[in-house]
C-alpha cells in the first residue's frame, strides 16, 4: 500500500486521523513503518502521539490487557498488534509495537495521556501485572535522552514536575520562551536543581529547537507533540526501550533454585537516608498495605525490618529487609516471576522515589580481626 496523504479531519466514525489510518491499514493486513504513519497524518488540529514502554515475559501485551467484557477488536500484522476500542467518549485505537529487545513493547495511542480514555488504559495495565509491567526512568535516563536530543538542536525545558521526597509535596517549574538568543534551562540544569532540592522528577517537557517538542515521563513513556518523528523514534523511543530491556534483564531469572546458592538480592536504592528509625521503616508496611493482591507478614520490626511478601496474582514470594537507612533489599523466594519482581521493586521504587534499582554487591569477606574486634 502506498503512502497515504494527510488526513485533516476525524473519520466518519469518530477516530482521530492517526487511529483511522492505523486501523484501516491493519484491516488491510499491511502497516507502514511508524514514522511514515505519523508523517502521513500531519494536519490541524495537531495530534499527539502518546507512548508507554512496557515489559512482558512472552505474551502479546494487547491480548493480556484486553478485558474480556470490552467491546473491541484486536488485529495482528507482523509483530504489531492493533486494538480498536469503542468508548462512550469516542472510539480510539491502541497498538503494541515490538522493539529491538525481547519482551519490550511500545504502546502507542493518539489520544492525550490526560484523556479519561488513557486512564482506562492505565487501569488495564495495572490489572495486567505481572504479565505486563511498566518501567520507570531515573534521573540518569532523563539526562541521557536530553543529551541525545542536544545533538540535533538546543534543548530547553518548558515545564518540569516532580515530588519532594521529604514530604511528598508537588514541585512544579515552568519557563517562558526568552527573547533573542537567550535560552531557558536545559535538562541537565533542571536535574541538578531537582537533586539539590531533594526532588524526584516526574515529567520534563523539552523544546528541541526546530526539531521537536516532547514530554518525558518517569513511568517510562513520552508524548510527541510536534516535529521530526524519526528523531523521536531514534533518540527517545530507542532509549526508553533500552531502559526497559535493562530492567527486564536485571529482574529475570532471580528465583531461588534447590542446590544452588541464591543470587544477590535486588536493592531499591533511595536518594536520601529515610529509614532512620522504626517509625520510618513502618512506611514500607504502609506501602504494602495499599498494594493490591499482596499478602505479607512482619517477621521482625526493630531495629531492622523483615517482611515476608507473597504476590497473590501468581504466587511469587519474597523477603524484604531494611537494614540500611537508604535501601530496601528484596530477596526472591523459590517462585519469583520477572513480572512480579518488577512490579514489587518498581512499586517500592515509585513510592519511595528511589533513584536506582540494582543487584546488591556481594558482602565483603569477614576477617579474623572483624570477629575478635
Amino acid at each position: 500500500m502506498g503512502t497515504t496523504g494527510p488526513m485533516n479531519v476525524v473519520d466518519a466514525v469518530g477516530l482521530p486521523r492517526f487511529d483511522a489510518l492505523l486501523w484501516r491499514q491493519a484491516q488491510e493486513g499491511h502497516l507502514q513503518p511508524l514514522h511514515d504513519l505519523v508523517d502521513a497524518c500531519e494536519g490541524k488540529p495537531r495530534e499527539h502521539v502518546v507512548v508507554e514502554t512496557i515489559i512482558v515475559e512472552d505474551s502479546n501485551p494487547l491480548e493480556v490487557i484486553h478485558p474480556t467484557n470490552l467491546l473491541s477488536s484486536v488485529l495482528t500484522v507482523g509483530g504489531v498488534s492493533v486494538m480498536r476500542v469503542e468508548d462512550d467518549r469516542g472510539p480510539f485505537v491502541l497498538s503494541a509495537w515490538p522493539t529491538a529487545y525481547d519482551g519490550v513493547f511500545h504502546l502507542i495511542g493518539s489520544i492525550p495521556s490526560t484523556d479519561p480514555r488513557w486512564d482506562k488504559v492505565d487501569r488495564w495495565l495495572s490489572k495486567a501485572a505481572p504479565q505486563v509491567v511498566r518501567c520507570f526512568l531515573d534521573h540518569d535516563d532523563f539526562v541521557a535522552i536530553g543529551a541525545a536530543l542536544s545533538e540535533h538542536d538546543e534543548v530547553e525545558v518548558q515545564r518540569a514536575s516532580g515530588r519532594v521526597r521529604s514530604d511528598r509535596s508537588s514541585w512544579n517549574r515552568g519557563f517562558r520562551a526568552l527573547m533573542g538568543g537567550d535560552l531557558r534551562p536545559d535538562h541537565r540544569e533542571i536535574v541538578e536543581e531537582a537533586e539539590s532540592q531533594g526532588v524526584a522528577l516526574r515529567t520534563l517537557h523539552l523544546h528541541v529547537g526546530d526539531v521537536m517538542d516532547v514530554l518525558l515521563r518517569r513511568i517510562a513513556g513520552a508524548t510527541f507533540y510536534r516535529g521530526d518523528f524519526e528523531v523521536f523514534e531514534n533518540r527517545v523511543l530507542s532509549r526508553l526501550a533500552l531502559a526497559a530491556s535493562r530492567r527486564r534483564e536485571l529482574l529475570s531469572n532471580r528465583a531461588r533454585v534447590v542446590h544452588e546458592p541464591p543470587k544477590q538480592p535486588i536493592e531499591v536504592r533511595l536518594a536520601a537516608p529515610l529509614f532512620t528509625d522504626p517509625k520510618a521503616t513502618g512506611e514500607v508496611i504502609h506501602m504494602l498495605e495499599g498494594t493490591s493482591d499482596i499478602s505479607f507478614a512482619v517477621v521482625h520490626r526493630n531495629p531492622y525490618l523483615h517482611v515476608v511478601v507473597t504476590d497473590n496474582r501468581d504466587g511469587s514470594n519474597y523477603d524484604l529487609f531494611v537494614t540500611q537507612p537508604d535501601a530496601i533489599e528484596i530477596h526472591p523466594g523459590f517462585r519469583a516471576s520477572m513480572g512480579s519482581l518488577t512490579r514489587i521493586a518498581q512499586d517500592l521504587g515509585t513510592y519511595f522515589e528511589a533513584d536506582d534499582l540494582r543487584e546488591s554487591a556481594p558482602p565483603k569477606p569477614v576477617s579474623i580481626f572483624d570477629l575478635v574486634g
